[in-house]
């Protein structure tokens, strides 16, 4: 029996990451010939992987729609990382606060490299069916918490997020580059984003950068309303509030503040 190569385990291993990477909130399950034009492999080849991936209980057969879905394996791993994140333990008082004072929808979410994960969700009673899901991974370069961490990232990393295709969801959407970096760099400024309705009509959110031990921007914590709930006159009292508990979880995190984490050519510290 042919033993397989690290070379050839590393390869294997990317497919199985691009699989996954296929589903989404909104596309929960995907027939076998919606993955190989994904991935633009051959419909063999893709069943294959599927079948592999089955057996591993990374997915589920959906036999009622007919397709392949994300398996509880990954479920129980996702709720086991969550569970050894510093951030997700600290984030727990400060998240309650913020929505008792504001009353309003509030979301923690780390950086992926390209996107953000929320990872821990306080909702208000009057929140919106489009508001982002716990666990969902959403653009960076619309949401507020997306924003907030780009401000601090260096420019390799604005670089992936717009390597592609940059997605319009709203009129609002910033979709030039460097309409973005001016963006970005009033966001470094003052020390807060703002997502005007840009990923969502109807949802204004405010939203501030974590920093880790290192003066990593890593995640982000936000407040999101209805536009009507969270008018632009109240921007700057919320964004006070919600500077205040992110640097208090930066803190805890062994942020000292000491260092200017913001890129070259973009002014302001880390929020106070």
């Amino acid at each position: 029996m042919k033993k397989t190569t690290p070379e050839e385990g590393i390869k294997s291993l990317h497919k199985v990451m691009r699989v996954l990477d296929c589903f989404s909130i909104l596309d929960d399950v995907l027939s076998v010939s919606e993955i190989a034009s994904r991935l633009n492999i051959p419909p063999s080849t893709a069943h294959r992987l599927l079948s592999s991936m089955r057996s591993a209980d990374l997915l589920e057969q959906d036999k009622r729609r007919g397709g392949y879905r994300l398996g509880l394996k990954l479920f129980s791993l996702g709720s086991t990382v969550l569970g050894s994140m510093d951030i997700h333990r600290i984030s727990v008082d400060a998240m309650e606060e913020l929505h008792r004072i504001t009353r309003m929808s509030v979301h923690l979410a780390v950086f992926d490299g390209e996107g953000v994960l929320v990872v821990r969700k306080i909702g208000s009673a009057k929140e919106l069916s489009t508001s982002l899901n716990l666990m969902e991974r959403a653009p960076a370069h619309c949401t507020g918490v997306g924003k907030a961490v780009l401000a601090y990232q260096p420019s390799e990393a604005i670089d992936r997020v717009f390597a592609g295709e940059v997605t319009r969801f709203t009129p609002s959407t910033i979709v030039e580059r460097s309409t973005f970096d001016r963006e970005l760099a009033t966001i470094a400024e003052r020390g807060y984003s703002i997502d005007d309705q840009e990923h969502n009509i109807g949802i204004r959110c405010v939203a501030v950068p974590i920093f880790n031990e290192a003066g990593k921007a890593f995640a982000a914590i936000s407040v999101s309303g209805t536009a009507w709930e969270l008018t632009p006159g109240a921007v700057e009292e919320i964004a006070k509030t919600v500077k205040l508990h992110a640097g208090a979880l930066s803190a805890k995190l062994g942020y000292t503040g000491k260092t200017d984490p913001a890129p070259s050519g973009r002014k302001g510290r880390a929020p106070a």
